[in-house]
């Protein structure tokens, strides 16, 4: 049986902020599939993850670069192109590339080939998976030349590239990625309801960004003296974290012994900073800055409770996912989350943790209090967290759905 080719499609490689997909490449290596990455940009300064490393995926990485050729040397590059691959080309839409009335100097120049010959150069593909909505519009437009006409094509979304407040221009903008995608895949339910408003008609899969379950595991069995609380995220109005700072000032208020470690950078720091100062909380809220994944693993480890009141900002984007959540869940912390975006669909209330109010202080308030008081709650509650996540959120698990997603689309 041959191995299926898979190209992922990605804006930048390595990404310290994207594991997800090393996570989805290494399960697909490991499952037989044949794999190479296509990056629009190389991240020198990325932290490189020991996978990618171990599975030597720098040498499968394939980096976007201008074209250096001439006009002739394109056009016998163009002509030997056809006559080795005709078999995987759309004839009828690959002579769009010499369309003058629409193209003008591109069609003799042969810009809509050269756009995408860093791709097309290379070995026909069986699967084409393009993560994030830039990525899968750029495949769309490449295969809408005609190029890899008759391999499968996916498109992961995963929040950024879909923000509420600009639906009305995604229609336009996504339009050809609609027309030439075979599946669609989201990370939560929240996403797939934002996606469903301009891609009527595709099939749409919810596919969670997951974790390695294993490296994700308590060790600090420990009791506390006070209630250690953790929130882990970028510094950013959506997420929140100055209603933290609230939040346990009025928990301090009430007589509550706790301790707040808040990890994370961005444009909130020196507000919380100056704020956390002239209320005198600096001995109980404690702003950590941001950290390497091996130390957070810590501070989750020694925690007793996660807490994550995100909001809708300005724009009206919330946390579409949060994979924090999953990670505080797999490090068996209970976590207590506002019921914006996909976060409450990431846990389950009052199972393994609290689904609160958008913005009501009280009502996280009450509930962090009943975690104090009880710890054998706290305890199921973290239990239960990692259990649904090592069922729902694991990488193998979602590798798994994913293999299985690829066979349906290639046996339609």
């Amino acid at each position: 049986m041959k191995k299926l080719r898979i190209a992922f499609i990605v804006q930048s490689f390595p990404s310290v902020s994207e594991t997800f997909v090393v996570n989805q490449i290494i399960n697909l290596i490991d499952e037989g599939y044949d794999v190479t990455i296509f990056s629009f940009n190389k991240n020198t300064n990325s932290i490189i993850h020991k996978n990618i490393l171990d599975y030597k995926l720098i040498d499968q990485t394939i980096y976007w670069e201008e074209t250096k050729i001439s006009k002739i040397g394109r056009f016998i590059e163009f002509l030997t192109f056809l006559l080795k691959n005709h078999e995987h080309i759309s004839f009828r839409k690959i002579f769009r590339i010499f369309n003058f009335k629409k193209y003008g100097k591109k069609a003799l120049n042969l810009r809509n080939y050269t756009r995408y010959r860093w791709i097309v150069k290379n070995a026909s593909f069986d699967i084409f998976h393009a993560h994030f909505g830039p990525s899968g519009k750029y495949v769309a437009e490449m295969k809408s030349f005609g190029f890899f006409s008759d391999a499968k094509f996916i498109t992961s979304f995963h929040g950024y590239d879909i923000n509420p407040k600009f639906l009305d221009k995604y229609v336009y903008l996504y339009q050809e990625l609609f027309d030439e995608v075979d599946l669609l895949t989201v990370n939560s339910f929240y996403t797939k309801t934002l996606l469903e408003r301009i891609a009527q008609g595709n099939k749409i899969e919810i596919l969670p960004v997951g974790l390695n379950t294993q490296y994700f595991k308590k060790n600090n069995f420990k009791e506390n003296e006070k209630l250690n609380i953790l929130f882990v995220g970028r510094l950013i109005p959506l997420k929140a974290p100055d209603l933290l700072v609230k939040i346990a000032e009025n928990l301090i208020g009430n007589g509550n012994l706790i301790n707040v470690n808040i990890i994370g950078e961005g444009e909130m720091f020196s507000q919380l900073e100056e704020y956390i100062n002239q209320k005198s909380l600096e001995d109980s809220i404690k702003l950590r800055g941001a950290l390497a994944q091996n130390n957070v693993l810590d501070y989750m480890d020694k925690s007793d409770l996660f807490v994550f009141p995100g909001i809708h900002d300005k724009h009206g984007r919330a946390e579409t996912q949060g994979l924090v959540l999953q990670e505080a869940q797999a490090m068996e912390l209970p976590v207590i989350v506002s019921d914006v975006g996909g976060m409450k669909y990431g846990m389950i209330n009052d199972i393994t943790g609290f689904v609160v109010e958008e913005k009501n202080i009280a009502g996280f308030v009450d509930k962090i209090e009943l975690l104090i008081a009880d710890k054998e709650l706290r305890k199921e509650m973290g239990k239960q967290g990692r259990k649904f996540v090592l069922s729902n959120y694991d990488s193998k698990v979602l590798g798994n759905k994913l293999t299985a997603l690829y066979d349906l689309i290639l046996n339609e």
